[in-house]
């Protein structure tokens, strides 16, 4: 099951009003997720191990062993350089909501599919109390 925050559900739902094309049609597609499979929990009540926008998470790639480590942010705020991917990107969906030791597959946009593990979440605002992400 996937779990996000009324804080990040509002942020998105205000974001894909915004934005246009591929950028809003992918948000649309997230906010959907999280209504046909979520579950929508008060901000100061996620549990801290669940992966919310601005945590960092490490993940393996299931296949072949590598280990990421990477920060989900909004759309406009991507630095590959920094390890800061999208929420609407591919990785970035499918960790948002997932609770460390879940495994997903998804499907990437060259058609092939790809198998996760979260490993463990380094930082989770919501737990740290910082209340500015």
């Amino acid at each position: 099951m996937l779990i996000i925050s009324d804080l990040d559900l509002a942020r998105i739902r205000r974001l894909e009003a915004t934005q246009h094309g591929d950028v809003r049609s992918a948000l649309r597609t997230l906010i959907e997720s999280f209504h046909e499979e979520g579950e929508v929990v008060p901000r100061d009540g996620i549990a801290g191990d669940v992966v919310t926008v601005n945590s960092t998470v490490s993940f393996r790639d299931e296949p072949s062993g590598t280990v990421h480590q990477v920060t989900l942010v909004y759309p406009g705020e991507v630095s590959i350089a920094e390890r800061r991917i999208s929420i609407v990107s591919p990785v970035g969906r499918a960790l948002l909501g997932r609770r460390v030791g879940s495994r997903t597959m998804f499907s990437m946009p060259d058609g092939g599919r790809r198998e996760i593990r979260v490993l463990a979440l380094d930082y989770q605002p919501e737990a740290a109390g910082d209340s500015a992400r």
